[in-house]
């Protein structure tokens, strides 16, 4: 059985926060894995969503052209024919809007159709295009602590919970890969919403532990998508 040990486990994970379907951050996904040369890549998705979004792409006729795919699958694309894994590491929507309907209380449930009163200076996209990246990442902190104001559970749900669930299951692929006698290197992929916390939490791994049982979130091993290369002879 695979154990999560007491050691920082970002020395084994690089963490690129991405802006979904930006173009820079498609572009960050490419230099990632053309720099790094992973065989281990993790990704905010689960099962359902990374099918759906292959499949949109697969099937698009403007794909080559196509401005809005989503950095996650174009992380997989650039890995070429290669050996490699590919882990799913979040929690299911499913799961989400379970947890978020069972956690809601009245209050919130009485303020759903209240939007919320936050305004970014610009326009965060035009911003993370420019390369505005930690001014984008501040303006979502502070929309994130807006939330938690309004609808406390759930950001817990959206926020915390993911990050407990996510930062889990990189710890155990890399505890996976070291009690196989391999040093880790896993190149995850994740909105920039999460990685402060997920940081945070692989520095302090006992801590994982403790965020599961607070919020009572049963570990599930990721799920592996295995490429393998083909030899064209």
């Amino acid at each position: 059985m695979v154990q999560i040990h007491d050691t920082d486990y970002n020395k084994y994970v690089d963490l690129i926060g991405t802006a979904h379907f930006t173009r820079r951050s498609l572009n960050d996904a490419y230099e990632a894995i053309e720099s790094l040369k992973p065989r281990d890549v993790a990704l905010e998705l689960d099962w359902r969503r990374f099918t759906q979004l292959n499949t949109a792409c697969l099937n698009c006729p403007k794909k080559q052209s196509c401005k809005g795919i989503c950095e996650f699958i174009s992380a997989t694309e650039a890995l070429g024919n290669t050996n490699a894994h590919i882990w799913l590491i979040d929690m299911t929507e499913r799961e989400m809007l379970h947890r978020i309907r069972r956690r809601m209380t009245p209050y919130e449930r009485s303020r759903i159709r209240i939007p919320l009163r936050y305004y970014a200076d610009e326009d965060p996209v035009w911003l993370w295009e420019r390369g505005y990246k930690e001014r984008v990442i501040n303006d979502s902190k502070r929309q994130i602590e807006t939330g938690r104001r309004y609808f406390p559970s759930v950001w817990r749900v959206l926020i915390d919970e993911r990050n407990a669930l996510m930062a889990a299951r990189l710890a155990w692929i890399s505890s996976k890969n070291l009690d196989e006698g391999k040093k880790p290197s896993i190149l995850t992929f994740v909105g920039a919403a999460h990685v402060e916390g997920i940081r945070d939490l692989l520095q302090h791994p006992l801590q994982i532990r403790d965020h599961l049982r607070t919020f009572n979130l049963s570990f599930t091993e990721p799920t592996l998508i295995r490429r393998v290369a083909v030899q064209v002879h």
